[in-house]
């Protein structure tokens, strides 16, 4: 009888560690799983929207989203009615914070999952590098419209020359720059990053004479549709002044939305280009790309998404605004 009792404890001992190594087991496969995902979603390989509960746990661990809003003196935009656009409570109703472009460091922008460039026109090449490490790091930037195209006198641009050598010694764009360090040449390439080479303002080339031009109507890219691009009528027309921007063909990238203005642009005030100048009738809105080649992290607005919040606007809505939030952080 004794030797059956001792039998019987040595298997339920047996029977509770064979459980605790299970639940071990089971446990570190969970937590292995969450650690994945975790990753996945902060490079912006998977989205935590989706896997139901996921977005919860991942910003319990993660800390909440938070926005920052970088703007300057001049520029297409306005930061302030983005700002006011992404804290309505009756659409987003998130918290967005202000700095001005002259008081960003490396380590503010850090502190931040979602840094938008707004308004920003006149930039320091050194700054630009600022924005580009950013993203390096893992943070995601949404640049709107002309931000960055306006160098100081003591910038330095980058030739054609410097990234194909036997090419001309003309200038690339704005978006190209490069800076001297140890007597060395290190090219700042913003272009490659946003996916588009900036030519000019729509108001600079065409006689814009109210403020909602006409321009066309908005196109979504093929395929499945975009988060960015989601609940948009596809006869929405555009009625704002945007950027003219080239799209690049050197790395991934995902134009997901253009705008059809039916027929040709053409120059009319020799700004940009010399008076003629076909700029041709479909040009990109929206560009999304990544830096490490995994995940969407990088969002081109060649209009500002702000602008159809705006009262007087034909079109009025906060899709742009609602939608740039959730596609990028959730």
């Amino acid at each position: 009888m004794v030797k059956l009792l001792e039998k019987g404890l040595v298997m339920e001992e047996a029977q509770i560690r064979r459980y605790i190594n299970d639940s071990f087991h089971v446990l570190t496969l969970i937590l292995l799983i969450m650690i994945i995902l975790g990753i996945m979603t902060w490079a912006g390989v998977t989205k935590c929207s989706a896997i139901p509960g996921w977005c919860s746990v991942y910003y319990l661990f993660a800390g909440e989203p938070n926005i920052l809003i970088v703007y300057g003196e001049t520029g297409l935009g306005d930061p302030f009615l983005l700002e006011k656009a992404i804290e309505n409570p009756e659409y987003l109703g998130k918290r967005a914070e202000m700095v001005q472009l002259k008081n960003i460091s490396p380590g503010l922008l850090k502190n931040y999952k979602l840094v938008i460039v707004d308004r920003a026109k006149k930039m320091s090449t050194e700054e630009i590098s600022l924005f580009i490490d950013y993203v390096s790091e893992g943070g995601k930037l949404v640049w709107i419209g002309d931000s960055g195209t306006e160098p100081y006198d003591t910038d330095l641009m980058l030739l054609e020359s410097d990234r194909s050598p036997g090419m001309a010694d003309t200038e690339i764009g704005p978006w190209a720059r490069k800076q001297i360090k140890d007597d060395a040449n290190y090219s700042v390439d913003l272009d490659k990053l946003l996916s588009v080479s900036f030519i000019g303002n729509y108001c600079d080339i065409k006689t814009c004479g109210d403020e909602f031009p006409f321009i066309g109507y908005f196109r979504k890219a093929p395929g499945p549709t975009h988060d960015l691009v989601k609940g948009l009528d596809p006869r929405f027309e555009m009625r704002a002044d945007f950027s003219v921007v080239k799209k690049r063909l050197d790395k991934y990238n995902n134009e997901v939305l253009t705008v059809d203005a039916f027929s040709a642009i053409i120059d009319e005030k020799g700004l940009v280009k010399p008076k003629g100048t076909n700029y041709g009738d479909v040009f990109s809105i929206i560009m999304v790309s990544s830096a490490s080649g995994l995940g969407e992290t990088i969002v081109y607005f060649a209009v500002p998404p702000e602008t159809f919040s705006m009262e007087g606007q034909p079109n009025k809505t906060f899709l742009f605004v609602e939608n740039m939030y959730y596609a990028l952080l959730e």
